[in-house]
């Protein structure tokens, strides 16, 4: 059975339309993203099997990030173009399913993609995007982290499993939003100290 659940902020009680998180594991779950009460749609997704280690050369390759505009396909094959080391043919088809799923979910022709390879702390403070929508994907490494109300009150932090779909909805797009930050990295071994995260962004927010 499909699983779908919601998390409300701490204003809930008084809120009209108080913000919340809805997660689910059919991929129909992105739809809530559009509702202006959502600020976060979580689809949860099991790694597949046997995708760590192609994914390794890249993992390596690190600190690069590829960034790229346009159609969904020409978007993947200008980014391509730019990464320090192979792509599997797996990374590549998500990465393109993905992109025509957030430019359909928004109805437009262009995306804007871009592929971190990320070796330390980036971003650690909680913070909303100066955008409309964000889609995440921690393809390797510790997932992105984020909280329904503030985490220095006492808020609890929760982490996106790696490979999970999170679409954020930022400042430029009216209704709800939640915190979130990329998951501290340098208090972790040496060979942990990596991630591979793959974002895709409304063209023309920022």
């Amino acid at each position: 059975m499909p699983l779908l659940c919601e998390a409300y902020g701490p204003e809930a009680a008084h809120a009209t339309t108080p913000p919340r998180a809805v997660i689910g594991t059919p991929e129909t779950v992105l739809l809530t993203a559009l509702s202006p009460d959502v600020a976060l749609a979580l689809w949860l997704r099991e790694e597949p099997a046997g995708f760590a280690k192609p994914l390794k050369p890249l993992r390596q390759a690190g600190p690069f990030r590829a960034t790229a505009e346009g159609t969904p396909d020409e978007a993947l094959d200008s980014l391509c173009e730019q990464l320090p080391a192979g792509a599997p043919m797996a990374l590549l088809s998500d990465m393109l399913r993905l992109s025509h799923m957030f430019a359909a979910l928004l109805r437009s022709q262009h995306v804007r993609l871009r592929l971190d390879g990320i070796t330390g702390d980036a971003c650690r403070k909680f913070h909303v995007d100066s955008v409309g929508f964000r889609l995440l994907v921690t393809y390797a490494g510790p997932g992105t982290q984020w909280s329904m109300g503030d985490p220095d009150g006492g808020a609890q932090i929760e982490d996106v499993p790696r490979c999970a779909v999170a679409l954020f909805r930022g400042r430029k797009r009216a209704g709800a939003t939640t915190l979130h930050r990329s998951p501290p990295l340098s208090h972790l071994p040496e060979g942990q100290r990596s991630r591979l995260v793959f974002c895709i962004d409304e063209p023309g927010c920022c």
